[in-house]
């Protein structure tokens, strides 16, 4: 199995995103996977223009010369595709959808019916990789990924593909601050020892099972606890100012 994860998160390999698909790609890797975890941080990558150029002009090549061309051929050689972003403000960020918006070469411009009654655009290869999500959010709540949820659903749809494991960590603070703070050290790793796990099923079954999905959704520590110590360490970093008024 050949995983390829692009990692959106313009903190690369020093935020938690990258904890989280490190730590569960070594997993897979010692059952024999072969992971690569791709910075998009670290490559060339422009907007999309929709020009439409690899639709008509040049069929399944960008117009745009960058680091895409070389992107686009690691995705399609991948079994399996791990999109790795955390949560900006409500959706995945902006390095990462501009990503994926660069992906419309593998796609053709005409139209088809799906299984479902909608219409997408038709496929220009056989076989498309299998998706997956790690997605990493500071707040708490798991309801933060609902929209991450829906969008990597109806994209595996538009990409002719499965979506076949989803990873999404709330508290993603503790990733960080447990090194600065013992009492947490126990916890995350616990949790990284748990993404060992997962990554070695995935390796074997390609599937997460809904059992292993459980304990990787279940909350670290006391809710209201992380929020004390997380506003506590906001206290500390910023400076003393008054609430700034805004003149209408």
């Amino acid at each position: 199995m050949k995983i390829t994860a692009f990692n959106g998160s313009p903190w690369g390999q020093q935020g938690h995103t990258h904890i989280i698909t490190q730590n569960f790609l070594a997993g897979a890797s010692g059952e024999g996977a072969k992971a690569q975890i791709i910075q998009l941080i670290e490559k060339k990558i422009k907007p999309c223009k929709n020009c439409g150029a690899c639709f008509y002009k040049t069929p399944g090549k960008c117009a745009i010369k960058d680091d895409m061309e070389t992107l686009i051929k690691k995705f399609m050689a991948s079994d399996v595709v791990l999109f790795a972003s955390p949560v900006y403000l409500e959706n995945v960020t902006s390095l990462m959808k501009t990503f994926i918006e660069r992906l419309m070469p593998i796609l053709e411009p005409h139209y088809e019916m799906d299984e479902n009654g909608e219409y997408r655009h038709r496929k220009r290869f056989e076989i498309y990789p299998e998706i997956m999500v790690i997605s990493s959010c500071a707040m708490p709540e798991q309801g933060n990924f609902q929209v991450l949820e829906l969008f990597f659903r109806r994209l595996a749809r538009a990409l002719h593909t499965k979506l076949v494991g989803e990873i999404y960590r709330s508290y993603a603070g503790l990733l960080l601050l447990c090194r600065e703070v013992v009492q947490f050290r126990p916890l995350v790793k616990q949790y990284t020892n748990l993404l060992h796990l997962a990554g070695s099923q995935f390796a074997q079954t390609g599937r997460i099972s809904p059992e292993m999905q459980v304990k990787l959704h279940q909350p670290l520590i006391d809710p209201d606890q992380y929020i004390e110590y997380a506003n506590s360490m906001w206290d500390k970093i910023l400076p003393k100012q008054k609430t700034l008024q805004i003149t209408r």
